[in-house]
């Protein structure tokens, strides 16, 4: 028995001892670049910084750690600063006047109902309802109106509002929809919070309540979280606890109705009787104070020194998640954006120090943006309250999601904002072991480098492709593809020099149809098959929805709309934000013409708006 215990006991260290040898050639195996792009991630994604969010300890950790970077490889301040600060929304509190209670009727015996008084019955906040994070702020009192899922749908011959009034009324809807648990089904794009807003207030409601359909957390409350539309919905919304609106409904009709509308895809809307729910909703923004991070690379050439390429990574993430995460488990836990985007971050300070050892003629600005995740509001600032002057730059070169090359595909996109991206990067790409470099034209996308195309600059971004732990715990630093980040450096390498030593700025182009594969834009997404042509912005603008611009082409730009107008109104459809806008599109056909009312500078103005294909 020792004897055979012995013999495990050898087996058992040797199998120690090659592992521990493994582990060891493994880490010798990785170049000085490989093993410094390692490092940068293991670190920036690492469960001490917790995912990064805006305004945390963690985020603040990682500023610090990639200053010390830019600092150690030579990168000169601007004006004596590296760090650019903003204030950005990062979700919503309670404010102090928070409220709902009822004015119930209880039936008695022999006295005629509009003789009987009311009965008040208070709510507690956090308890049995919590504003929804899309809500105006304000005060209403009406009736209900159970409207089943919230839903109008031409195309699927579905309308909850049909044969019921909900004007000045307050509607109380099912989440999800009836096709709920199919991953697929024509109801997904009616599915949202938004949309069920959008098309209550559309239908004259003045507030909407939220109630989750049956289910394990079918009493567990949002968070108040910040979307990339904002508020600015026009309408009051408050999700509440399921137990407790079912008090509500007559004969405990709640889940029978429920079940009854899965079944037969038919609404079953009414009115909610005897009872008036009064609501106050009052949210402030929660702000916190975040900052981009910069520093220069001085170029080696007298005059070219003064002219500028920008390299930029955002290195914010999701921190415990929040609305764009896709990770859909119970357990609140870290997302730490290995690839999402330390890697970006990483490869990015990586070429800092080899660009330092011989430095190009142009100036190179690396920045690393904050506030990305939220809605670009770091990038957006920057090249709002610029430190350099924009005019000075040559082009702008974005790196996001770089950390999972496979079969040495890289991606650039938005290679036709500049006729010369496209020989620069056969050029770069042609020594050595050549990467798999896939071209598109469009710039306009949800990353960094749309915010310095809206200004005219020549941008691209690069990356490695989406994949299955996007925006989820699971994107961690294990799975980073390390010799592939050094192939993309050394690219890089040659990449950015072209462009630093370039006899002249790069010239730029305003690409057509680049909106057309854009996320959040027209004609992408919310079941969208048309063209409408313009380009968004994603600063909160209260009086409607605010443009960047047309595409060259487009419906919107024969149509004449322009960069910075606000688009209020579309046929008989109130206009407040992107959503609204996209909403209004969803179930049109090209070829469809559309009224459009919008604001330019003080003057009101319409225009017909002939939707097309999308290109």
């Amino acid at each position: 028995m020792q004897n055979k215990h012995f013999k495990l006991s050898i087996k058992l260290l040797g199998l120690l001892f090659f592992v521990f040898i493994v582990k060891s050639y493994s880490k010798e195996e990785l170049t000085p670049t490989a093993q410094n792009v390692q490092d940068h991630i293991k670190y920036l994604a690492s469960d001490e910084l917790e995912g990064r969010f805006p305004g945390t300890k963690g985020i603040e950790e990682a500023k610090n750690y990639i200053l010390n970077i830019f600092k150690k490889y030579g990168l000169k301040p601007i004006n004596g600063v590296y760090t650019q600060k903003l204030d950005v929304t990062v979700g919503y509190e309670l404010g102090k006047n928070n409220d709902v209670y009822f004015n119930l009727i209880i039936p008695k015996p022999g006295v005629p109902i509009d003789k009987v008084r009311p009965v008040r019955k208070s709510w507690e906040i956090s308890k049995d309802w919590l504003p929804a994070s899309l809500s105006e702020n304000g005060e209403i009192e009406a009736p209900m109106v159970f409207a089943g899922y919230g839903i109008t749908s031409k195309d699927l011959h579905y309308d909850d509002y049909e044969g019921i009034d909900v004007k000045k009324k307050i509607v109380v809807v099912l989440t999800n929809h009836p096709d709920e648990g199919k991953e697929k089904s024509d109801f997904i794009p009616y599915s949202s919070y938004r949309y069920k807003a959008t098309n209550a207030r559309d239908h004259g409601a003045i507030g909407i309540i939220f109630v989750k359909v049956q289910g394990d957390s079918a009493n567990v409350f949002e968070p108040l979280d910040k979307d990339r539309g904002e508020r600015n919905t026009g309408i009051i919304a408050i999700q509440v606890n399921r137990n407790k609106i079912a008090e509500y409904f007559p004969k405990n009709s709640l889940y029978p109705t429920e079940l009854e509308i899965n079944k037969t895809k038919k609404p079953h809307s009414f009115n909610l009787p005897n009872a008036q729910i009064h609501i106050k909703v009052d949210l402030e923004d929660k702000k916190v104070t975040t900052e981009n991070i910069y520093g220069v690379l001085e170029g080696s050439d007298p005059t070219l020194k003064n002219e500028y390429v920008i390299v930029g990574a955002h290195y914010d993430h999701l921190g415990w998640g929040g609305p764009t995460s896709l990770y859909r488990g119970k357990k609140p836990m870290i997302h730490n954006g290995a690839d999402d985007n330390a890697s970006g971050v990483a490869v990015m300070m990586e070429l800092s120090r080899l660009l330092s050892q011989n430095p190009p003629k142009r100036s190179v600005l690396f920045v690393a943006f904050t506030a990305e995740e939220l809605g670009l509001l770091g990038s957006n600032y920057f090249v709002n309250h610029p430190p350099i002057d924009l005019k000075q730059v040559s082009a702008m070169v974005n790196l996001d999601m770089v950390g999972r090359l496979r079969n040495n595909e890289l991606i650039a996109i938005g290679v036709g904002s500049s006729n010369v991206f496209g020989t620069i990067i056969d050029e770069s790409d042609s020594t050595g072991e050549a990467l798999n470099i896939s071209k598109s034209d469009n710039p306009i996308a949800a990353s960094d480098n749309t915010s310095f195309y809206l200004k005219s600059i020549p941008s691209i971004f690069f990356f490695t492709g989406v994949h299955s732990d996007y925006h989820r715990p699971t994107d961690d630093w294990d799975k980073i593809n390390y010799p592939g980040c050094e192939k993309i450096d050394d690219f890089l390498v040659k990449f950015v020099n072209k462009i630093a030593n370039f006899p002249e700025k790069l010239p730029f182009i305003k690409v057509a149809g680049a909106d057309k594969d854009a996320k959040m834009s027209s004609g992408g997404g919310y079941g969208s098959k048309v063209w409408f042509g313009i380009i968004p912005n994603f600063e909160n603008e209260p009086k409607g929805f605010k443009i960047s611009g047309t595409s060259p082409g487009s419906p919107a730009e024969k149509a004449g709309l322009k960069e910075n107008d606000i688009i209020i109104k579309i046929d008989d459809k109130e206009i407040k934000n992107i959503h609204d806008f996209m909403y209004a599109l969803q179930e049109h056909k090209a070829g469809d013409v559309l009224a459009v009312k919008f604001l330019r500078g003080n003057e009101t103005k319409t225009t017909d708006v002939k939707l097309s294909v999308k290109p």
